[in-house]
């Protein structure tokens, strides 16, 4: 199986999202099953990244199926609360 390579811009997602600029290097992080996780850190503050997996985007299902887990995600997150 040829497999695709993630495309990891951080400056370009930093730029476009208005995150402020790179402090230091994007450091892998846990957590992440079948993506990649990364925490990074800008003039405007610390961030989790979420790299998809490109060979599962590839699925015709897969970014309504990731639509629907972040809003599942979010309505848990506003219900139960979160340990600092």
């Amino acid at each position: 199986m040829n497999e695709i390579q993630y495309n990891l811009q951080f400056d370009k997602l930093c730029e476009l999202m208005q995150l402020g600029e790179l402090v230091g290097m994007p450091e892998p992080v846990s957590g992440g099953f079948l993506h990649k996780m990364y925490a990074i850190e800008t003039t405007r503050g610390k961030y989790a990244i979420k790299a998809l997996n490109p060979q599962i985007m590839l699925r015709p299902t897969a970014k309504q199926n990731y639509i629907k887990s972040e809003r599942i995600a979010n309505i848990v997150a506003n219900h139960i609360p979160a340990l600092v």
